[in-house]
């Protein structure tokens, strides 16, 4: 009885050791720094699978699958607070894929899952950040009021108040600060963003971008998922190169839509504005409509500001533009 009784302990301590194994507890280091805003920085090394889940100034990294990753950094401008305002995930570097899996909106933790689908372990940087300024979710009836890409109320529950134009705003702030830690302050340009129309996809948002470093432009496809409840972004993804080159060779309607938005900035620039914020622009998926482009901006001029918007005839051939229309929304 006694054996059985030993046998049945040393197998509960080896499964308690082994499950101690697979997880690294980590204490965040605090640094100044934030303007306002709440950061953390969490840079880790995975060859498989993992998550990293931080709870105030703790965290604790788990493997879930491979090699066991291992912690580089773990920084924090304070403690992760419950229910924290304007929360966001920024994935900054790694081949893979980060995710936001669980945001910290009712019990304050967050938990963040990393895919390393190569050969080898491969270092891995992201940020969460609350509080502050842009980049969290954005109020409704913002500009462009409640209304989808159909002309109608984005559809859900009573709580479905982000717009489309809202959430690609929050898909290209994100993609544009995870560009940034990657291409180390590159100029980035967004050729083309849209609502994934696939089946199962309506809560993406997707499109391609200019990279220009030394003299050298490279195109990129990004991707986010967005929680349209709350504005959030659930991951950020910059994908794999579309094309490598001298900025020429892009195809027929990256160029319409870079085309278009170049246009436009002329003609908002001749009516006296000297800043433009494109807030979006798509090809329309109108029947009969697939050579135009169409979009909305936000133009700023020495003491006005307006909202236009616009629409551009092109040649998705070669991507030139036929006409240019902008005006004040209805």
């Amino acid at each position: 009885m006694k054996t059985k009784l030993a046998v049945v302990i040393g197998a509960c301590a080896a499964l308690a050791s082994s499950m101690s194994a697979q997880s690294v507890p980590r204490r965040a280091v605090m640094v100044g720094g934030g303007g306002g805003e709440g950061r953390c920085t969490v840079e880790v090394v995975v060859d498989g699978a993992a998550e990293v889940e931080i709870r105030g100034d703790n965290a604790v990294l788990r493997n879930l699958q491979g090699q066991m990753p291992q912690w580089r950094r773990f920084e924090c401008t304070g403690p992760l607070p419950n229910n924290p305002a304007a929360f966001r995930f920024v994935g900054r570097d790694g081949r893979g894929r980060q995710e936001l899996v669980k945001d910290p909106g009712r019990d304050g933790v967050a938990i963040v899952r990393i895919t390393d689908p190569d050969n080898g372990s491969e270092g891995y940087t992201f940020d969460i950040r609350w509080g502050g300024g842009g980049g969290g979710p954005i109020p409704g009836g913002g500009f462009g009021g409640d209304r989808g890409r159909d002309g109608g109320r984005v559809e859900g529950g009573p709580g479905r108040r982000y717009t489309t134009e809202q959430a690609v705003r929050v898909c290209q702030d994100s993609v544009r600060e995870q560009a940034s830690g990657r291409f180390r302050q590159a100029a980035v340009e967004f050729l083309r963003t849209t609502l994934d129309d696939s089946p199962g996809r309506n809560d993406w948002v997707i499109g391609t971008l200019a990279v220009r470093r030394f003299d050298r432009r490279e195109i990129y496809r990004f991707s986010c998922s967005v929680n349209f409840d709350t504005g959030r972004v659930r991951s950020a993804q910059i994908q794999e190169v579309a094309e490598r080159g001298d900025g020429d060779r892009v195809d027929g309607r990256d160029r319409a839509v870079a085309n278009c938005r170049r246009a436009v900035e002329d003609r908002m620039r001749t009516d006296g504005f000297d800043r433009i914020e494109f807030r979006n622009i798509n090809i329309d998926d109108q029947p009969g409509r697939n050579d135009w482009v169409i979009g909305s901006v936000k133009a700023e001029g020495r003491d006005r500001a307006e909202f236009r918007d616009f629409s551009c005839q092109v040649s998705l051939r070669d991507g030139d533009i036929r006409s240019v229309d902008v005006r004040r929304p209805r």
